[in-house]
């Protein structure tokens, strides 16, 4: 009987043994995938930190030209103003390997009013950790609430302000149109930026420029919140390169 007993143990212990293993050997795979779907995570942010930079840059350059050009309505050309964008360039245009070229050539244009530049950050990895559950998975809830912070309201915030100034560079593109049909002949947009300027046009870049303002807040904020998420994910997960 004891015989029996001792083999009962024996096995049993066997059997538990095996299965503490592979439980364990399951728990290490699924650390080890979120731990891989965490720094992918973070390889996303950084690379948005980047984007958002250069974003920031271009619309601090967006408002640093329509403050001059409010503040100096009465006086400034289309010519300088022209100026004030070669010196500190938002238009651009997509080249080579995703590479960006500031365009300095206007041909008599109004864009330099009316150029929005769309709001356009990776999310695609941060959308399968969503559908896939990853998301959830993360312990630290403090991280965890930080990137679904940043991924919902903060870019949805961000996103927003960016559309309110396509409405309103829109609004300003067909000041513009609007006005050459007051007149019998053919006008240029210089001509007509320069001589025929009125209150409404001034309106319309006194409310780009305080959307402006809101969004280069707004982007600074966005931008910290990135870094702060990198730094969290390098203390618990591994050191990111940024």
């Amino acid at each position: 009987m004891k015989k029996y007993l001792a083999e009962g143990i024996v096995i049993f212990t066997s059997i538990f043994a095996s299965f503490s293993v592979e439980n364990f050997r399951q728990n290490s795979m699924e650390k080890d995938e979120l731990n891989d779907a965490v720094i992918t995570l973070g390889d996303e942010i950084i690379s948005n930190i980047d984007f958002t930079k250069e974003h920031l840059k271009q619309v601090k350059n967006m408002l640093y030209l329509t403050k001059n050009v409010v503040d100096n309505f009465n006086s400034i050309t289309l010519k300088e103003a022209y100026q004030i964008h070669t010196e500190n360039p938002f238009i651009f245009f997509i080249i080579e390997n995703g590479e960006i070229e500031y365009n300095t050539k206007y041909q008599d244009n109004y864009f330099i009013f009316g150029w929005w530049n769309a709001w356009e950050p990776v999310d695609i990895f941060f959308q399968s950790m969503l559908y896939s559950g990853k998301l959830l998975e993360i312990k630290n809830k403090k991280l965890r609430n930080e990137i679904e912070s940043i991924y919902t309201k903060q870019e949805e915030r961000v996103n927003g302000m960016a559309e309110m100034t396509k409405d309103i560079s829109q609004e300003i593109g067909s000041w513009f149109e609007n006005e050459k049909n007051n007149f019998n002949r053919d006008i240029s947009n210089s001509e007509l930026f320069d001589n025929h300027r009125n209150q409404r046009l001034k309106n319309l870049l006194k409310q780009r420029q305080s959307n402006l303002e809101n969004r280069v807040n707004d982007l600074t904020n966005y931008l910290q919140a990135l870094n702060n998420v990198v730094l969290l994910i390098s203390t618990e997960y591994k050191k990111l390169e940024g």
